[in-house]
């Protein structure tokens, strides 16, 4: 007797692209001072890399000193009488402490007239990962990949039986995800798939499949090509192409 095919209809997969788990993490931090002398040095990023790195703010003299502000570290000298509005506004003026760095009057802040005070070597804190969240891709329509393969090496040697080649595989090629939807051009998650491509910002997707088990293809991957199309008496669409970075993971 006959089985019935376990073949599954297309219609309900969905394909969805991560936050990076930025949006729900926090970042870390030093804050010292009170009331209006309150001021709060932070890492830009969200996450725990920005833990364990040293801000050292000594009050001396007359004059600004940067001994060091970089991606690992500050450490600053600033004159006795700055303000902590000042000494926020020397941060920004510097374009590595822009790139790395974030700076304001605390979590419960004042309003940043008071004199700052010093601060010893103290490592920031606080800074933890969140977890990813994936937001599905509207009105996709269809999908392709990611086409994996796997290259080939010639081994084939004067000991080769049979006069036949032989082969072994070497290097993994993760391949491309290609897919078609509906263009929506006010809709944010479409828009930030494009700001992803021209900014060369790498995402993970998440394939969920049809399957009553809801199977999963989690991979990352950066977005390589985006093709509108609008055509007479035809819904506007756009084509984009993935390129797969890493093996994807089946679950």
């Amino acid at each position: 007797m006959p089985y019935p095919s376990e073949a599954v209809a297309g219609i309900g997969t969905i394909l969805a692209v991560g936050d990076s788990g930025a949006g729900a993490g926090t970042v870390a931090a030093v804050e010292w001072g009170t009331s209006n002398a309150k001021i709060r040095i932070k890492w830009r990023e969200a996450g725990v890399v920005g833990n364990g790195k040293n801000i050292t703010v000594v009050v001396s003299g007359s004059s600004y000193v940067k001994t060091t502000l970089s991606a690992a570290a500050i450490s600053i000298t600033v004159p006795t009488s700055a303000t902590v509005a000042q000494v926020i506004a020397y941060l920004y003026a510097d374009e590595t402490f822009q790139t790395y760095w974030d700076a304001d009057y605390g979590a419960s802040p004042g309003d940043g007239s008071g004199t700052i005070t010093a601060r010893t070597v103290t490592a920031t804190s606080g800074g933890a990962d969140g977890a990813e969240v994936f937001t599905a891709i509207a009105e996709v329509r269809s999908l392709s990949g990611p086409n994996m393969s796997a290259a080939v090496i010639d081994v084939t040697n004067m000991e080769s039986q049979n006069r036949t080649r032989e082969f072994i595989t070497s290097l993994i090629d993760p391949g491309e995800l290609t897919f078609d939807l509906n263009f929506l051009p006010g809709n944010a998650g479409q828009q930030g798939l494009f700001d992803d491509m021209v900014a060369g910002t790498r995402r993970n997707f998440k394939i969920t499949w049809s399957d009553e088990d809801a199977s999963t293809w989690t991979f990352a991957g950066l977005v390589t090509s985006f093709q509108p199309s609008s055509a007479l008496e035809e819904a506007l669409t756009a084509s984009l192409t993935v390129k797969v970075t890493g093996l994807p993971v089946w679950a």
